[in-house]
Formats: C-alpha cells, structure tokens, sequence
C-alpha cells in the first residue's frame, strides 16, 4: 500500500510557476465572468494609467504596465478601434505617438472600477488581510528580484 501524497510535495504543483499560472488562469476566468469579457485587464491597467496621467507615450505605456512595445502597439489599435483611446503624432516628435482616454474610454474606466474591486475581492476571499498582504508583497518581491 502507497502512503499519502502531499501535493505540496509532488510535481507540478510544488512548483511557483504552476502556482503562478493557476493563479492567472483564476484571474483571467474571474475578469471574464466580474468585469468584462471585451475589455481586458490589461486593457483595464491602460485604461488606469492615462486616468491617472492624462496621456502617455506608447513607450510611457509599455514601463508602466510592464509589457513590450509591440504588445502594447497592439493593445493601443483594438482599443482605438473600440473608440476607449485616440493615438496621435506628437507635436514636437513624428516618431512619438501620444495616446489619451477618448469620453468612451473614460466611461469604461469608470464603469469597470468597481468591478475589479469585486474582482480583487473574489480572488483574496479566504485569505485574512494579513494573507493578502504578505501575497502581495511576496509576489512584488518575486517580480524586482526579476528585474
């Protein structure tokens, strides 16, 4: 007769990077059925950042939601086909496109907030706040270790 397995100790499970995609993949599914199946979360984060900033560059977008600029030079033409965002020539440089929230994009920012605080809310629900806490900070520890 076997003994018991642990899953924390049997692979893939003990290992961070499954946890890791398990984790987004419960994101993305929560994201899908809370907030929005067309306007992602990373779509979302972008959508933050020109609220808070007024405007950005495309490269201004790319170091403040970590992606790649052909990443984000995608993400910015599905949105600017969405109408969420407009894309314009800066007037001092032709190489630098400056993106801002259109009135559609900000409406969509607004009405998605409070649900992706649902979403947060889902995610950390069994967790204590100290939990959520040291998950966060664990994780951003992970991420500038990276860096």
């Amino acid at each position: 007769m076997s003994e018991p397995v642990d899953v924390l100790d049997v692979e893939p499970q003990r290992h961070l990077g499954y946890l890791i995609r398990r984790a987004q993949q419960r994101h993305v599914a929560t994201w899908a059925r809370v907030a929005s199946t067309e306007t992602t979360s990373v779509q979302y984060a972008i959508l933050a950042v020109l609220d808070r900033c007024g405007e950005a560059s495309q490269r201004e977008l790319c170091d403040e939601v970590d992606l790649d600029r052909s990443t984000v030079a995608d993400l910015l033409a599905r949105m600017e086909r969405r109408g969420l965002v407009t894309r314009q020539r800066a007037a001092g440089d032709a190489r630098r496109n400056v993106v801002t929230l259109s009135v559609a994009g900000l409406a969509e920012r607004r009405r998605l907030r409070p649900l992706v605080e649902q979403v947060q809310q889902e995610l950390a629900a069994g967790m204590t706040g100290e939990e959520v806490a040291a998950l966060e900070a664990a994780l951003r520890a992970l991420l500038s270790a990276g860096a």
